[in-house]
């Protein structure tokens, strides 16, 4: 399973890419990559809270932690309070954009997303301060 600091490189390497995605115009892939950007930014959370140094495998604890679901990976991350409105409105609209997500998203028809959704979800997760990945990577 990937290490916690893998797991900071991929979330940091997806956005490039869907950065790259979205300056092509290719905007469903952008937004379909911005998932796995919270995704992986999330789980090596995870591993920091629970003094992990990879990412648990599902033969190993079960399947809790094989999951997408944002909620579940907050949970686990014990981040519920942190994103809500009353704590910080900035960060929880961004999270609101941000986790809109889901892997299904990958069979949305080609064109489901334009430039300004594109960017819209993209600056939730890296606007500072309170960019979602912004925010996580002071956490991971």
């Amino acid at each position: 399973m990937p290490t916690r600091r893998d797991l900071q490189k991929l979330a940091k390497l997806r956005l490039r890419e869907a950065e790259h995605l979205e300056r092509k115009g290719l905007y469903d892939g952008c937004v379909y990559l911005c998932g796995y950007v919270v995704e992986f930014a999330l789980k090596a959370r995870i591993c920091r809270v629970l003094g992990l140094s990879s990412y648990p495998d599902e033969k190993e604890v079960g399947r809790v932690f094989k999951t997408h679901n944002f909620d579940v990976l907050k949970l686990l991350a014990g981040l519920e309070e942190e994103t809500s409105l009353a704590r910080n409105k900035a960060l929880f609209n961004n999270w609101s954009t941000a986790t809109e997500w889901r892997p299904e998203y990958r069979y949305l028809p080609p064109g489901t997303y334009d430039k300004k959704k594109a960017r819209q979800v993209l600056s939730s997760i890296k606007n500072r301060p309170n960019g979602v990945l912004t925010w996580l990577s002071k956490q991971w």
